[in-house]
């Protein structure tokens, strides 16, 4: 549980950096970039280093392969979140980015019969129609970009998944190669896009590269090590609907953002399926 706290504290201060990185006018490409660069050093620190020999292991194929996968899959969700937050609010593409909670919830129950019970059956639907009364043709005159939101959604929670998949497939000793493999080829695919659109790099990138890649990597190993422990209806839907009301909350009293009553009904639908999911 404590590792599962870890991930929504990380992931609520993540939104916010990433929100004012978009303000301060700073280069996405180049964020992004940093931002995995100090996740893959933070992973080398916190994993104790990573042994050479390792890397010769027949086991490593498969966390090494779900790796690859998830680093394209967060590179995606990270350029398409950024637009997102400047297009349609950070409170908005947070719900829909947790809304991908369906997906490793879902795939569990039928592929590893992670049954839930009926309480429990009852907060995953109240969670659901909550995000999807948030839906809003129009909002304070601006039209909202689905298409984004969608992207965000169904890469939030197939990265989701892969951590599942790899407590689920792969030893406690895998964790840690599969974290930093995964940073390190994200900042390599965000090298090679920095590169090929000559993305210009200026001090306030890298720092608030540093601002997004540090809870980022945080994220990822408190979700990781919450996943091989617990079941998946109760990590993904606690983890995605304590986000939710953190970042709404935070910021309707502390940033002064005035929510629209949608997503005043949706952030007390997603407080009682919490307390349901957790019951």
């Amino acid at each position: 549980m404590v590792s599962l706290i870890v991930a929504i504290a990380a992931n609520t201060m993540m939104i916010f950096a990433m929100k004012y990185a978009e303000n301060a006018g700073t280069n996405r490409n180049s964020v992004i970039f940093w931002n995995y660069v100090f996740g893959s050093l933070l992973a080398v620190i916190l994993s104790g280093g990573i042994e050479s020999g390792l890397f010769f292991r027949k086991e490593l194929v498969f966390p090494l392969c779900l790796a690859v996968f998830n680093a394209f899959l967060m590179v995606s969700c990270m350029l398409t979140q950024q637009v997102s937050i400047s297009a349609n609010g950070a409170g908005i593409s947070t719900t829909y980015n947790r809304l991908g909670v369906l997906i490793p919830t879902i795939l569990s129950i039928f592929l590893f019969k992670e049954y839930p019970t009926i309480l429990k059956i009852i907060g995953i639907a109240i969670s659901i129609g909550a995000i999807l009364y948030s839906y809003e043709k129009n909002e304070r005159g601006l039209k909202k970009n689905y298409a984004l939101l969608g992207v965000i959604l169904v890469s939030g929670g197939l990265i989701d998944f892969d951590s599942k998949l790899l407590g689920a497939f792969a030893g406690d000793d895998m964790r840690e190669i599969y974290i930093f493999s995964t940073f390190f080829f994200g900042a390599c695919i965000m090298g090679i896009i920095t590169l090929v659109k000559k993305s210009k790099m200026t001090r306030q990138d890298i720092c608030y590269g540093a601002m997004i890649g540090i809870p980022n990597i945080l994220i990822t190993f408190g979700v990781v090590s919450a996943a091989a422990k617990l079941d998946a209806y109760i990590v993904f839907p606690v983890y995605s609907g304590a986000v939710i009301l953190l970042v709404n909350g935070i910021g309707a009293l502390l940033l002064k953002e005035k929510l629209t009553r949608r997503e005043l009904v949706s952030t007390g639908m997603i407080a009682i399926a919490l307390v349901l999911l957790n019951i």
